[in-house]
């Protein structure tokens, strides 16, 4: 990513001079040259710099036939870089610059001001800092949809020059202040170039790698964001589905179901995961089903004797409640899910009657087991389509059937029967 907005420069530039100069000046010979007295100003703060914030910044003036007779005044400190007598050339333009390299906090700058006019004269100097706060965030992308890292997964990564400029830069966790941030993730950006210029920078994320960035330090901007972005696994905060139960084994009419589904998330990559990993994520399973059953029933009797005695059947209602996993293949561009979940259910079902519509079992209430396989598929944006197989076991959903007796009648036997039902599951669901 290219971190460019509106560029700042260095400049020297004359000046009127609207403030008192530091100290009289003295008359002085054309030959002496003409007094300068510069002006250092930050480019970010438009702050004036002090003589110790720009000490080792030491101005020079070049004409066209090479450098130009300087000298400081005799009560100046040696080396001062605020006021300099240059002799001029008699016409044309000349140089001044101010060379960079020894100075650990700022960017030299050079301009050609024009020979013509008196002294003395006020030169501003406008300086670009070396040292950048950088604030760092990291997003896990599909497609327009991102996702932040959680703040402890942002501590883990790290802020490094790139291999190209490894040697310009030095990168320093916290802020140039030396503040260190308890949320977020801020670096301090050191350029050691001789000029200012586009910089590279590399995050390093656990699980996820490298990502490579660009910072212009002509950025106006003191504090810069800078962001990087992986493709990878977005998993649903909440996954909701709806959908209908086709019964294929003890099965009667079609059923209707609806679950509420909410995976586990990682302490450092939060609902994300690398797009070319196998995401895996524990989840929690809440869910309503209405369906129907149909099933067999015995006689029982003489002795051991069981015959079979027809059908019965009933509805119910499910009110489920589980724990399962879901699956993030890698390589299928995080549009399949692959989901199992085992749950306990409360199991409320009408009264059960044969054929003939005669009484088997009164409506009660039976726990029992409930499976679940469903594979899921995103289509457009956060909607999804499933399918799956459904298995649910009842221990003792109702009577066994009847009990043979020589009196004529067939009394309920006293015997309960479990059903197993295995369906499949078609319908649509929301992942965001």
């Amino acid at each position: 990513m290219l971190v460019l907005l509106a560029q700042l420069h260095c400049a020297i530039e004359l000046v009127p001079s609207t403030d008192p100069l530091p100290r009289p000046v003295a008359a002085v010979s054309a030959s002496a040259g003409t007094e300068h007295v510069f002006d250092y100003v930050d480019a970010l703060s438009g702050e004036r710099l002090s003589p110790g914030d720009v000490g080792a910044l030491i101005p020079v003036a070049y004409g066209p036939a090479g450098a130009l007779p300087t000298r400081v005044r005799e009560d100046d400190e040696a080396g001062a870089p605020i006021r300099r007598f240059i002799t001029l050339p008699p016409s044309g333009e000349y140089t001044v610059r101010v060379d960079g390299l020894g100075s650990r906090r700022y960017f030299g700058c050079e301009a050609r001001l024009p020979a013509a006019g008196d002294g003395p004269r006020q030169v501003r100097i406008t300086l670009l800092p070396r040292a950048r706060d950088v604030s760092l965030s990291v997003e896990v992308e599909r497609g327009d949809t991102r996702r932040e890292l959680t703040p402890m997964g942002l501590r883990q990564v790290e802020l490094r020059a790139d291999a190209r400029s490894e040697r310009e830069l030095e990168v320093v966790r916290g802020t140039c202040s030396g503040q260190h941030p308890a949320r977020g993730s801020h670096w301090c950006v050191l350029s050691l170039a001789a000029d200012p210029g586009t910089i590279g920078l590399t995050a390093r994320t656990p699980d996820f790698g490298l990502a490579p960035m660009s910072v212009s330090m002509t950025d106006p901007a003191r504090s810069i964001d800078v962001h990087a972005r992986y493709p990878g696994h977005l998993l649903g905060t909440v996954s909701l589905r709806v959908g209908a139960l086709l019964g294929v084994l003890h099965g009667d009419s079609p059923g209707a179901m609806v679950a509420i589904d909410v995976p586990t998330r990682s302490e450092t990559t939060g609902d994300t995961c690398p797009l070319g990993d196998t995401c895996i994520r524990g989840l929690v399973h809440l869910g309503a089903t209405y369906g129907s059953y149909r099933r067999e029933t015995e006689l029982v009797g003489p002795t051991t004797r069981v015959t079979p005695d027809g059908d019965t059947r009933a509805t119910y209602g499910l009110l489920e409640a589980g724990a399962g996993v879901t699956v993030a293949p890698g390589g299928t561009g995080d549009r399949l899910r692959l989901t199992g979940i085992l749950s306990g259910v409360l199991a409320a079902r009408t009264e059960e009657r044969r054929s003939n519509d005669a009484l088997l079992s009164e409506a009660s209430s039976r726990l029992g087991l409930l499976g679940d396989v469903l594979a899921s598929v995103r289509f457009a944006g956060p909607w999804t389509v499933f399918a799956g197989l459904r298995a649910l076991w009842l221990p003792s959903v109702g009577s066994r059937g009847r009990q043979f007796s020589y009196l004529g009648s067939a009394p309920i036997s006293s015997e309960s029967a479990s059903l197993l039902q295995l369906g499949v599951l078609l319908g649509l669901g929301v992942d965001p």
